[in-house]
């Protein structure tokens, strides 16, 4: 990874899961699970919190979401997607997804946690951790 550092990944990660739910099941209690228990009370879970998940990742240059998204691609199995292909997909990323639509199909993806997970295994994390 060039761009995006390993925290930005894991906290659209935390972020994604507490707006789309998680696949885990009985964990300690995280911050994102006090987060979603804050905003609860507030009723600004569920729509409003995709709106949290967009203006952070909004904020990410164009070559940080094109990354977030060859992750994404890697993750999904795009090409039976291995680590020598994600500069390929990054690449890609850039010439077919205007700018401006970068977010939005990125949010568009109901299992984008499982996804980022799944894309961290296939690259040496600890290539570009120090990011």
């Amino acid at each position: 990874m060039g761009l995006l550092s390993i925290n930005k990944i894991y906290n659209v990660i935390k972020i994604a899961e507490l707006v789309y739910g998680s696949e885990r099941t009985q964990r300690p209690e995280t911050f994102v699970d006090k987060l979603s228990n804050y905003l609860a009370g507030f009723n600004m879970t569920g729509g409003c919190s995709v709106n949290i998940l967009y203006k952070y990742i909004d904020e990410f240059s164009q070559e940080e979401k094109a990354e977030v998204i060859a992750l994404i691609w890697l993750g999904r199995g795009i090409s039976h997607g291995q680590l020598e292909d994600f500069p390929h997909f990054v690449k890609k990323v850039v010439e077919i997804i205007p700018e401006n639509h970068a977010t939005s199909y990125i949010l568009e993806r109901p299992l984008l946690a499982k996804y980022l997970r799944e894309g961290l295994q296939k690259v040496d994390i600890s290539t570009f951790a120090s990011s």
